[in-house]
């Protein structure tokens, strides 16, 4: 499936969405291992590098089977002076002075027998109250009839976590309640776009 130019997107104020790459790691561990990205979730914090190398495993798959997936998120360095810096030219076309905030993006997701796209943010908390998860989802929401026609959006998230659920209602989803088969996780819904026809 081609990429549709969705493998490196400029998404404005120098912050940079672009496929992962097992090189991220470090990047990751900076951001997962940080107890309060994991405030809801505490025993998803990555411990180690090994940790985040695993976590990345299936995101290169998706990306080298589908030709889209979740994002690496860089942002300017003054966001985050004491990130982790991008990947330089070896990686080329390298990442200049970014550094890694966070992933987001859209993967595909089977939900109950129902094959979805799920949209993902997760950033360091030195780089939210800017935007950032506003963006990402805005992104992955134009991308999603490009790369993956008719297939619903979703966000999963806990009920307790305000913030997310906030910035994908303004994205046009809707609080589904939970989702199904689970007891702890809130599902909100974008339908995907009826292409019309004779259009």
């Amino acid at each position: 499936m081609s990429d549709g130019g969705w493998q490196r997107v400029d998404a404005g104020d120098g912050v940079l969405l672009r496929r992962v790459r097992a090189a991220d790691a470090p990047g990751v561990l900076a951001v997962h291992g940080d107890p309060r990205v994991y405030a809801l979730d505490p025993h998803e914090t990555h411990r180690d590098l090994a940790h985040s190398r695993r976590f990345l495993e299936p995101m290169l798959r998706h990306w080298a089977r589908h030709g889209f997936g979740y994002w690496a998120v860089l942002v300017p360095l003054d966001w985050w002076p004491d990130g982790v810096p991008g990947t330089r030219a070896e990686e080329a076309p390298d990442d200049g002075t970014r550094v890694h905030a966070g992933l987001g993006g859209l993967q595909h997701y089977l939900m109950a027998g129902e094959q979805v796209l799920n949209v993902y943010v997760r950033f360091a908390p030195a780089t939210q109250g800017r935007g950032l998860a506003r963006r990402v989802i805005n992104t992955a929401v134009r991308m999603a009839p490009t790369v993956a026609p008719g297939l619903d959006l979703v966000v999963r998230t806990r009920p307790a976590n305000a913030a997310t659920r906030r910035v994908a209602e303004r994205a046009g989803f809707v609080d589904e309640g939970l989702e199904p088969g689970t007891t702890d996780m809130a599902l909100l819904r974008l339908s995907a776009p009826v292409v019309d026809p004779a259009g």
